[in-house]
């Protein structure tokens, strides 16, 4: 099976060597732990690969997008005008879900990416009842596979420090690979951790690293030396 970079090499080697291409992989964490500079390093590691790129956003607007991303040194700008990068960004409230995925099988299929990201499940699972979502994910990732591209998506956790959303619950049985990143209190203070949970078909690390995000970008330190529970949120399921 082929493999794609991450765009961070530390979490390549952390998933064994890289994300699978014709995969998607879950990246969940709280607000600010780093998820949209993960989305970022994916879409910026396929364009340093010659490939190409699609991102719909359905959390911020794209200068948003194109602020954040120019901080850690990404030019999104240059990356569409060169035709490597399209940017997509939609209101969760302005279609319902069957004309969501729609737009995503038209727009898709229009580029002809190898990779594309969603930011995030979690906006589009506001707008629909439980049943209705999970037939969305299914029919989303099935289209990812299908068209043989590498697929990365996020999910916000309900808390600062663990705990699942529906969206990750509804997604940790659809997706190839889970990535957690949690806030970790020591004492009196806070760190941010990453975590491998799960990467279908691989070998992958199994422990919790600590990591620090500035305007470079993201960097894995050492591991932690007692394993905090807040990355399973007591949830078996995420083990299988």
């Amino acid at each position: 099976m082929v493999r794609v970079t991450s765009g961070n090499p530390a979490i390549d080697e952390m998933c064994g060597g890289g994300f699978f291409r014709d995969s998607v992989t879950l990246v969940s964490g709280a607000t600010g732990t780093g998820k949209t500079l993960l989305v970022t390093n994916f879409l910026a590691g396929g364009v340093a690969a010659g490939e190409k790129s699609i991102l719909f956003g359905y959390e911020e607007s794209r200068g948003q997008l194109f602020r954040n991303a120019s901080g850690w040194g990404v030019d999104f700008a240059q990356m569409e005008a060169d035709g490597r990068l399209k940017i997509v960004c939609l209101y969760p409230e302005a279609q319902g879900l069957p004309d969501h995925l729609i737009t995503i099988q038209s727009l898709v299929d229009e580029f002809q990416p190898s990779r594309i990201a969603i930011d995030s499940l979690s906006a589009l699972e506001r707008i629909a009842p439980d049943t209705g979502f999970r037939e969305f994910l299914i029919s989303l990732t099935s289209f990812i596979k299908k068209r043989e591209i590498a697929g990365l998506c996020t999910a916000t956790s309900k808390s600062l420090v663990g705990g699942e959303s529906a969206s990750e619950q509804h997604i940790s049985t659809l997706t190839d690979s889970i990535i957690l990143l949690r806030y970790i209190q020591e004492q009196n203070t806070m760190h941010r951790g990453l975590m491998i949970l799960k990467m279908r078909g691989s070998e992958h690390a199994k422990e919790i690293r600590r990591f620090t995000i500035d305007n470079a970008g993201m960097h894995l330190g050492a591991a932690f030396e007692a394993a905090p529970n807040v990355f399973t949120g007591g949830n078996a399921e995420y083990g299988h």
